[in-house]
């Protein structure tokens, strides 16, 4: 069959990311036997012409549409990207009859309110490198393919999400297509303009129960790894086939475990390569020993994840880190030479002038490089925050959440966002 595989995103804001979840599927398709196309809008200058281009180049007999977010999480300054993304699907319906299916991180949180918005019938829910290519096995064989497990289906009056896909085994999993997803134009240069960034994933899942995080609905609660000889190989790719001097891993904790971290370090290391990367760590995790291992390996930057430097406020978004652990991860990745990247969500449940004024202090006396700072949380469905939010009348118990709507806790909201522009106006390398 031929399979044409569109990136919806084209959400600018922070680090830009190369579109790596639709990728490993057309790796997947392309193994499976299929022909593969893909498209990426990123950088185009006109979508509706670029998807209808495709569509006549490529006749494809199935057309999968990522959608990575939904809005862009900003209570203040809200963008609903969905109106822009259902113009790209008109166009598909509009050029072609063969089967439009969703998929993506943002479809996955929202799976039968999408497929309403979009008015289709038919989606991938989580990792779409079995659920997909199993569809495709049903559409090619004239099957019933609205039982393929993993799928979310709306037609003859009825919405369902079918059972779960097993969990791909991540540790055989092909590399991403980076053929179909041309890396060349997210090779980022720190300090060089935006941050259009080719990204790298060594494993998946997430078994943490932060209150707000939908990244355990997206990858799964379970801790699935690659090889991570594979995954330092795919890296020497990138530098010496495909030119790239930056990357960035997207995995959710780089540092758990630390023995698997350990491993991978030193595997890169031995290539000596000159490409650098930087990750997100988890403070709870505290092991010294393995950060002058990812200084050798190329780490020149790591994201704490923080979301907070007020312990009140860690306990009440469901850390498992404390205060202390954030000050003794940070002090120690700057003895190692590599920069520190923090951020701070505002608004949760119990936060109050006390637990803010804490959090700023923190970050003034580590000095990170950079400071992102969010006002107000994105409540998804899945989450706890939804619990406390129907709980606080915040939201109606089982209210549709698709289109944005925030937590932010009464005693700051007259406030807190008019003091944090301030906050942030005041501080080098902080943003709002």
């Amino acid at each position: 069959m031929r399979v044409l595989l569109i990136s919806e995103n084209r959400c600018r804001d922070n680090v830009v990311p190369w579109p790596i979840g639709v990728a490993y599927v057309a790796s997947a398709v392309r193994a499976r036997g299929h022909d593969v196309a893909g498209l990426d809008l990123m950088f185009s200058g006109e979508a509706a012409a670029d998807v209808r281009a495709a569509v006549r180049s490529f006749e494809p007999d199935c057309v999968g549409v990522s959608i990575r977010n939904i809005d862009n999480q900003d209570m203040h300054s809200n963008e609903f990207f969905l109106p822009a993304a259902k113009d790209v699907v008109d166009v598909l319906k509009s050029e072609t009859d063969a089967p439009v299916v969703l998929g993506g991180a943002g479809f996955t949180i929202f799976p039968l309110e999408c497929l309403e918005y979009f008015d289709l019938e038919t989606g991938v829910v989580g990792e779409g490198e079995e659920s997909f290519v199993n569809y495709l096995d049903a559409l090619e064989s004239g099957a019933d393919a609205t039982g393929v497990p993993g799928l979310a289906v709306r037609a003859n009056g009825v919405a369902r999400v079918n059972p779960a896909a097993a969990p791909v085994d991540y540790a055989t999993t092909p590399p991403p297509d980076r053929d179909a997803f041309d890396v060349s134009r997210y090779d980022w240069k720190p300090g060089q303009g935006p941050p259009f960034a080719t990204n790298l994933q060594s494993r998946r899942g997430c078994h943490l129960r932060c209150i707000y995080c939908s990244s355990p609905t997206v990858e799964g609660h379970t801790l699935r790894f690659r090889d991570p000889a594979s995954v330092a190989d795919e890296m020497e790719v990138l530098e010496k086939e495909r030119g790239l001097s930056t990357v960035i891993f997207v995995d959710s904790n780089f540092n758990y475990p630390a023995d698997y971290a350990r491993e991978l370090c030193l595997r890169i290391a031995r290539k000596r390569l000159s490409i650098r990367w930087s990750c997100t760590a988890n403070p709870h995790w505290f092991d010294d020993s393995l950060f002058p291992l990812m200084r050798e390996a190329g780490c020149f930057a790591i994201s704490l994840g923080n979301e907070s430097g007020s312990q009140t406020t860690l306990e009440s978004l469901r850390k498992d880190f404390t205060k202390g652990d954030i000050r003794r991860t940070a002090r120690a990745i700057r003895e190692r030479g590599m920069q520190i990247y923090c951020f701070l969500l505002f608004g949760g449940p119990g936060e109050t002038r006390e637990t803010v004024e804490e959090s700023v202090a923190l970050m003034d006396e580590l000095e990170p490089e950079a400071v992102v700072v969010t006002v107000g949380i994105r409540i998804f469905p899945g989450c706890e925050l939804q619990s406390i939010a129907e709980e606080a009348g915040v939201i109606s118990k089982g209210q549709n959440l698709l289109r944005p709507v925030f937590y932010l806790e009464p005693e700051v909201e007259p406030w807190l966002y008019e003091w944090t522009k301030e906050a942030c106006a005041s501080r080098k390398g902080w943003s709002l």
